[in-house]
């Protein structure tokens, strides 16, 4: 999404088209070494980090208008990807018309509240340390089939998107609406994102979901310092799981091509076991300008494990789930075409 919402601005402000269809995509794959303690489990494995292939681009139309395209999926670098089951799996695919007015776009993407957590997040939201591991336990972070969504253009910094959706989760039935707001200047970032939806009685039991996330962040010379928020009212027919999350990182660059960076996140859920604990330390060097090495610690607790999520294979405390602690090695590779 945040691909195709670049294009979309561009169209916005009326910049040079793009002509054509662009080739792009990323090939990341990392060695992790993962122990999920409670049961002394321990597994090696080749991750592969949200690897994808894409074509995306836009074409002149009359009245100052574009068509906007973008054809997104996930690719496997390690024999298994994150859904066990097929080569190729479907990411941000879109299609949309864009002007001076923004830009309106129909079919499948990351929500605005996904969008929010990820500019939060210093672990790319796909090496082993990202914050997904703790703010979206199977709730939130979601790619929506059957959206419609509306990008504004840029105003004073100020750029806002809203999302419905007819499918979260992949099951026919359960709606739900996103927005955002990204405000910009200069060092300075800070989003805002609000999300709702329900869930179909008879697949999820009749939940309501309702959320809002915060994040800011500024940079200071070599250095950048991140912090988020969430908040979560989460209305199930069994128990109300209300959550809370917050998290601090930093990073700074110690030379032109290596950055060491580190994350804490903690969350609060009533009436569960995923209350937790997230800590991330790593190093990124840049080899050039598209390809990066890395290396780097995470660990949970009292989690439902870590990894999974964007991350390729993930461990619990027991092995397969359960909440415990949970820690991990990965060193890996991500070259950008």
């Amino acid at each position: 999404m945040k691909k195709i919402l670049a294009i979309a601005i561009a169209a916005g402000m009326a910049a040079p088209a793009i002509a054509d269809t662009t080739l792009y995509g990323q090939l990341h794959a990392s060695i992790d070494v993962l122990d999920g303690d409670n049961a002394s489990v321990k597994e090696t494995t080749i991750s592969s980090n949200s690897s994808r292939i894409g074509v995306k681009g836009s074409s002149e139309l009359s009245g100052g208008l574009k068509t906007i395209y973008q054809a997104e999926w996930e690719i496997d670098t390690g024999g298994q990807n994150t859904t066990g089951d097929t080569i190729f799996k479907n990411r941000n695919q879109v299609v949309g018309i864009a002007g001076s007015f923004g830009a309106v776009l129909l079919g499948r993407h990351d929500t605005p509240f996904k969008i929010v957590g990820r500019k939060a997040d210093l672990f790319w939201s796909s090496q082993l340390g990202q914050n997904r591991n703790i703010t979206s336990p199977g709730r939130w972070d979601i790619r929506a089939n059957n959206a419609i969504a509306y990008q504004s253009p840029k105003i004073g910094g100020v750029q806002v998107l809203y999302g419905h959706f007819t499918d979260i989760g992949g099951d026919d039935g359960n709606t739900g609406d996103s927005i955002n707001a990204i405000y910009k200047a200069g060092p300075l970032m800070v989003g805002v994102a609000y999300e709702t939806y329900d869930t179909d009685a008879a697949i999820n039991f009749g939940r309501e979901r309702d959320a809002y996330r915060l994040m800011g962040s500024y940079k200071f010379g070599a250095a950048k310092v991140v912090g988020f928020y969430q908040d979560e009212d989460n209305d199930e027919a069994v128990l109300d799981n209300d959550a809370s999350v917050w998290g601090i990182g930093g990073s700074y660059k110690i030379t032109p091509a290596g950055t060491v960076k580190a994350q804490y996140y903690e969350r609060d859920e009533d009436n569960s076991n995923l209350d937790g604990k997230l800590f991330a330390i790593g190093y990124d060097h840049k080899l050039g300008k598209k390809t990066d090495v890395y290396a780097q610690y995470a660990k949970t607790e009292d989690l439902n494990g870590i990894g999974g999520a964007g991350h390729g294979e993930k461990i619990g405390s027991d092995g397969v789930g359960g909440a415990g602690d949970a820690s991990g090695i990965s060193i890996g590779i991500r070259h950008k075409f």
